[in-house]
């Protein structure tokens, strides 16, 4: 199963293909909300999609459990607290004392457009279903993979009751059940076309929702275009738009041109460049919310000359940080170095701060590390992607005073991913990040020794234990203490290269009124006059 991550090769790998908006015939009056997307979705089946455009675009047709608290965004927009979990379907929950069992309380009459109850049953048959399936969804419901599997069992006393006991204590399954991927799907339209094939995806479910949530699909055309529509059998809050035209468009110029001229209300996905150029522009709002995803250079640790501490160490001090930040993401990001992203609730600023361009200390700890030089160097860099072209330039040039003979290699997308998921490559740069906004489900795939998920190839057994504790610990204070000492071990490794962790970029017309941002697109409070 592939590494789960919200990484720009999973987006630009997607098909795509829309020259501009309502491209299915649809066409959106005064009162319909336009939403232009970069990509388009590969499924809409929360329990198979992978990526961020895929899952976050299909939650809008379900209910989950749980859901992110929220806080105040930029310009009096608000945006998703993920250190905060709150009840969404569920009323309430307990948690038992070993932190083993979860008890939920749900809410009474909702309805699935069928007309069939969104029940303890329909709870059940959504969870099982993705765990049968075995695709991301499966991943993101267990937390990864554990052995033995993390859920042992789900109980429905009555319909209005779910009980989740699991095989050890895990303190991050309220945010995992937050994800699109423990949506509440209908039983009776997924039967009534195909069922659950175990291990493979549905053919249905890839273009058609099966939804309790706040909107209904009402045209799909794959690649081009949606529209959805308020549910009026939706038992939580009034959606703040009753119609939603989503255009996906591929072609950068376009999507710049539309937001431009106020052709699209909502504009997701547009280049930091581009962005950039509307701030001046008083139609229009440019919003930077952080994400927990990271611009990176991973340096497989098993590979020359990664193998050797001191030149992983020196390359981290030949690199311009500030000059990358402010040229190449137009300041549209955060300087750290440390293992947790800094969206993260358990970052440590004070043990993760971000190192400096300091050439003299990087030649020095490259003499030290006894490196025969020059050494080649291969820099995988996705095609297309103009963000990574310019700092794999700039890594050519530094490194090169280090003695390491850099050579950029372009690949597309589909390539990238082999090279990156097979451990092929000796260097890429890599925009990535996870799925779920905690450090244990973070960690748990990009560093623990000799799995196939840690692409870095670091090993440290001595933090490995610390985060087996950190996982399952029910003591805050504790747990947040064990993330402090791996973070310690991890920076006295140098493993890899943080350049910044990035910011999504939105543009909203200026008479949208209501914006919620969420790293998974949430659209239920989005409004304009």
């Amino acid at each position: 199963m592939k590494r789960l991550t919200r990484c720009a090769a999973c987006l630009l790998a997607l098909p795509l293909a829309v020259a501009g908006p309502l491209a299915s015939g649809a066409r959106a009056d005064q009162s319909t909300l336009v939403v232009n997307i970069a990509s388009a979705p590969s499924t809409l089946d929360p329990a198979w999609g992978c990526g961020l455009w895929d899952i976050g675009f299909a939650q809008n047709f379900y209910v989950r459990l749980t859901q992110y608290g929220e806080k105040p965004g930029p310009e009096g927009t608000t945006q998703y607290d993920p250190g905060k979990i709150v009840p969404y379907f569920a009323e309430s929950w307990t948690i038992s004392d070993d932190g083993t069992v979860y008890t939920f309380k749900l809410h009474d009459g909702w309805k699935f457009p069928s007309g069939k109850p969104v029940d303890a049953a329909a709870v059940k048959y959504s969870f099982e279903r993705a765990l049968k399936m075995n695709g991301c969804g499966a991943y993101f419901l267990l937390d990864g993979f554990y052995t033995p599997p993390l859920i042992s069992s789900i109980e429905t006393p009555d319909p209005l009751t779910v009980v989740i006991k699991l095989a050890h204590p895990d303190k991050n399954v309220l945010q995992n059940w937050a994800q699109p991927s423990a949506s509440v799907v209908d039983q009776s339209v997924i039967e009534a076309n195909g069922g659950i094939e175990a291990g493979k995806p549905s053919e249905y479910m890839a273009s058609h929702a099966a939804g309790s949530g706040p909107f209904l699909l009402e045209s799909y055309v794959p690649n081009q275009s949606a529209v959805l529509v308020a549910n009026p059998t939706f038992g939580g809050p009034k959606p703040g738009a009753d119609r939603i035209q989503v255009n996906w468009i591929s072609s950068a110029p376009t999507l710049l041109l539309q937001a431009r001229t106020g052709q699209a209300d909502v504009t997701l996905g547009i280049s930091k460049q581009a962005a950039a150029s509307l701030k001046d522009n008083p139609d229009v709002k440019v919003i930077a919310n952080s994400i927990s995803m990271a611009q990176q250079v991973l340096m497989p640790n098993k590979k020359a000359p990664w193998d050797n501490l001191k030149v992983r160490e020196a390359v981290t001090y030949a690199v311009p940080y500030e000059d990358i930040l402010k040229k190449v993401a137009y300041g549209w990001g955060t300087l750290f170095y440390g293992a947790v992203l800094p969206t993260m609730p358990e970052f440590n600023a004070d043990l993760s701060k971000p190192r400096t361009y300091d050439m003299e200390k990087a030649k020095a700890l490259m003499a030290e590390s006894g490196l025969k030089t020059p050494f080649p160097v291969e820099l995988t860099i996705l095609e297309g992607d103009a963000v990574q072209n310019q700092i794999a330039t700039v890594l050519q040039n530094t490194w090169k005073q280090l003695g390491l003979d850099v050579k950029i290699r372009v690949v597309p997308a589909a390539e990238f991913q082999d090279l990156a998921e097979g451990h092929k490559a000796q260097t890429l740069l890599r925009l990535d990040g996870p799925g779920v906004i905690e450090a244990g489900y973070f960690l748990g795939y990009d560093m623990i020794c000799n799995t196939g998920f840690n692409l870095t190839e670091v090993c440290i057994p001595e933090a490995d234990k610390l985060l087996a504790d950190a996982r399952t610990t029910n003591d805050n204070a504790k747990r947040l203490d064990l993330y402090n000492q791996i973070t310690k071990l991890w920076v006295a490794q140098s493993p890899k290269l943080f350049l910044f962790e990035d910011q999504f970029v939105s543009v909203l017309k200026k008479d949208v009124t209501k914006y919620y941002f969420e790293h998974e697109m949430n659209f239920l409070t989005w409004s304009k006059k």
